[in-house]
């Protein structure tokens, strides 16, 4: 894979809704960026050096430019704030070659694609992909409260624009998702697609999962990590294989973080268990997996996302 960070331009930047905008990112010469696949997001270093991961939402045809949409999260952790805020057309930004865990899968025959939000940003390159291939889809967008409208006009220009049902949650408009009624009755080689927030998509994949849906029909694009309070965390230890050193994890600090202050750097990138920078092999102890990244393969062999992830045992012999 090619880890190579690369400056991009901001060509444009558009207010997308509240709280929600677009970034147009191009090459400084004008040539073409690296190609991705439908899903796909970057790696993008904002302001401050935090690094972000963002969906990569026009048409996976296209070389030219990246285009991400971005929420200003209330809480964000300084990521969305700062390219909300500091960022402007003609800045410039590092990001990092696509990577994809959100694939459309090659024999596809229909699918129902379900979004909510910011959470449409990847569905919209899946929806554009599926259209090309002449898939049968239908894609239900729900605005979120404070956000009627986001992408419409990015959508409304698309080659799917007649493949969109909207839905508001606002109760003037009051136009509500039943996802019990789109997912009933399907033929069994459809494949849902759905992305949004933790709280609104989990009780819908129960539902699909309900009505028969296996889960390798289900595709699942997730922007947070769900993560209990640190404060009320298990203390315990963490052994350094390579040089015999034991540290004690608080409760409320993460191992990459608290490993850092002890001078062991652990690579970290989201911080928030899904994209994959912190695997590490635990050799000896059992491990509290909290990521949303790792297979069951992956975690069955041992591995485990330190960002996020903790103990059951006292112990953890990291290969380090």
């Amino acid at each position: 894979m090619d880890d190579t960070l690369r400056n991009v331009i901001v060509a444009k930047k558009t207010d997308e809704a509240h709280n929600m905008a677009s970034f147009e990112l191009v090459d400084p010469a004008g040539a073409d960026l690296p190609a991705f696949s439908a899903g796909a997001h970057v790696d993008v270093t904002v302001p401050g050096g935090l690094v972000r991961q963002y969906s990569l939402c026009n048409s996976a045809t296209e070389r030219h430019r990246y285009v991400i949409g971005v929420w200003n999260d209330a809480n964000s952790r300084g990521g969305s704030k700062a390219l909300h805020v500091q960022v402007n057309v003609g800045d410039t930004l590092q990001v990092g070659a696509p990577r994809n865990r959100f694939r459309v899968p090659r024999q596809i025959k229909r699918a129902i694609l379900m979004a909510r939000g910011i959470g449409v940003t990847p569905i919209l390159s899946v929806a554009d992909h599926l259209k090309r291939q002449d898939v049968p889809f239908e894609l239900h967008y729900v605005y979120a409260m404070m956000s009627p409208g986001s992408f419409g006009e990015m959508i409304a220009a698309s080659n799917f624009a007649e493949n969109v049902e909207y839905y508001y949650e606002s109760s003037e408009l009051n136009k509500l998702l039943n996802p019990a009624a789109i997912l009933a009755d399907r033929p069994e080689e459809t494949q849902l697609f759905i992305c949004g927030v933790d709280w609104w998509q989990d009780p819908i994949i129960n539902i699909a999962e309900q009505k028969g849906w296996s889960k390798e029909r289900i595709h699942v694009e997730r922007f947070t990590a769900k993560v209990p309070p640190a404060a009320l965390d298990k203390v315990f230890e963490v052994k350094i294989a390579s040089t015999g050193a034991i540290y004690k994890v608080p409760g409320d600090k993460t191992v990459t973080a608290f490993l850092e202050e002890q001078g062991v750097k652990i690579p970290t990138s989201c911080e928030q268990g899904m994209c994959g920078a912190c695997k590490i092999k635990v050799i000896e102890g059992e491990a509290d997996h909290r990521d949303k990244r790792l297979s069951d393969e992956e975690k069955a062999e041992g591995y485990f996302l330190a960002c996020v992830s903790r103990a059951k045992s006292d112990l953890l012999v990291l290969n380090l």
